[in-house]
């Protein structure tokens, strides 16, 4: 009897391993392809400088500025565009969504994902993604804005108890 419950552990253990398995690299590469994730990663360019705007037009509220001061604020959210340009690259970041997909995910999650993405309504979704994404983040600012403002004034009334305090000292 004992051998039978042996034999029966080590077949159930057996199945939960062949279960989890892990994916093959090339099967999570495809899942990326299928999610159209390096398309998604460039569209958010273009939302993050959008984004950049609106925090600097928060940050200055209703304050006029030179134009010798837009320059320098205009200089600088491209100087930070051109460090995300350069640093979040689907070729550094590809190999990152790879292992964390095989980490995270069995080989049996990788293929009924790819199979659902493979299906018309996988595409569909796929294909619907950007606008979503787009009217997330425009949803999103109208979150962000007037938190940023809140954020901004509290910042502010710091720095204003700081040099209160500095003055007294």
């Amino acid at each position: 009897m004992k051998l039978w419950s042996n034999l029966l552990f080590i077949s159930l253990l057996a199945c939960g391993t062949a279960h989890a398995e892990k994916p093959t690299e090339a099967s999570v590469r495809e899942l990326l392809v299928l999610t159209n994730s390096q398309q998604i990663l460039k569209s958010t360019e273009d939302q993050m400088e959008a984004v950049m705007k609106n925090m600097m037009k928060a940050a200055l509220k209703d304050q006029s500025i030179s134009a010798e001061q837009q320059k320098i604020m205009d200089k600088f959210r491209d100087k930070v565009m051109d460090i995300h340009r350069a640093e979040v690259t689907w070729e550094k970041l590809e190999p990152i969504f790879v292992e964390i997909y095989s980490n995270s995910l069995s080989q049996e999650d990788v293929d009924g994902i790819s199979a659902f993405y493979r299906s018309p309504a996988g595409r569909s979704y796929v294909s619907k993604m950007p606008v979503v994404m787009q009217q997330s983040m425009n949803a999103m600012q109208k979150v962000i804005t007037p938190m940023m403002e809140k954020m901004f004034e509290a910042a502010k009334k710091m720095g204003e108890e700081l040099r209160e305090l500095n003055k007294n000292k």
